[in-house]
């Protein structure tokens, strides 16, 4: 008697257990389901790059460095050619986070922060050509110095995927504000 006792025991637990995996496993694929939809919070809740901010974010760097010298092409995020929302939104991406198409609509994807507090990997905005105080521009910060001053790789109409510094005279008169997608 005990010793089918003991063999039920063991048949029970063993059942209990592949439930417990296939119920797991259930889960992570709602959860990779969810990470296509909803707010960019949410996306940043369920995406991969959020377990390991900084190495993600040095990933996420190293991805964008890849497309310099890419042409601009105003509309289009493809490798064969960005605009500047295009290109961050098609970066972000790889990293499962959607981002606003549009750089006016980025500027509402994170948290704002201060000039001073800039980090890699934060979006940075600024006036576009025509200078009217709108958001027009969008590039994805490379290194920040403490002081205000950063480098940031972007899509730039004159010259396709680079990086420039925030000093520059063109970027320096435009900076608009900056916000952090990736906490």
């Amino acid at each position: 008697m005990k010793k089918s006792q003991s063999i039920i025991a063991r048949c029970l637990l063993v059942g209990l257990m592949i439930l417990t995996c296939a119920t797991g496993a259930q889960a992570q694929r709602l959860n990779h389901k969810k990470s296509h939809r909803g707010t960019v919070a949410e996306q940043i809740a369920n995406a991969p790059i959020n377990h390991n901010p900084s190495a993600q974010i040095s990933d996420l760097l190293a991805y964008a460095f890849t497309f310099k010298g890419t042409p601009y092409v105003y509309g289009v995020m493809s490798p064969k050619g960005f605009d500047c929302s295009g290109f961050t939104s098609y970066v972000f991406k790889k990293f499962g986070i959607r981002l606003n198409r549009t750089s006016r609509g980025q500027v509402n994807d994170g948290r704002r922060v201060t000039r001073e507090d800039i980090k890699p990997g934060d979006l940075v905005f600024f006036n576009g050509r025509a200078g009217r105080g709108g958001v027009g521009h969008v590039g994805i910060v490379t290194e920040s110095y403490g002081d205000g001053t950063f480098r940031f790789i972007h899509a730039a109409c004159s010259s396709g995927v680079r990086e420039s510094k925030s000093t520059e005279s063109y970027y320096r008169s435009r900076y608009v504000g900056a916000c952090r997608v990736i906490e």
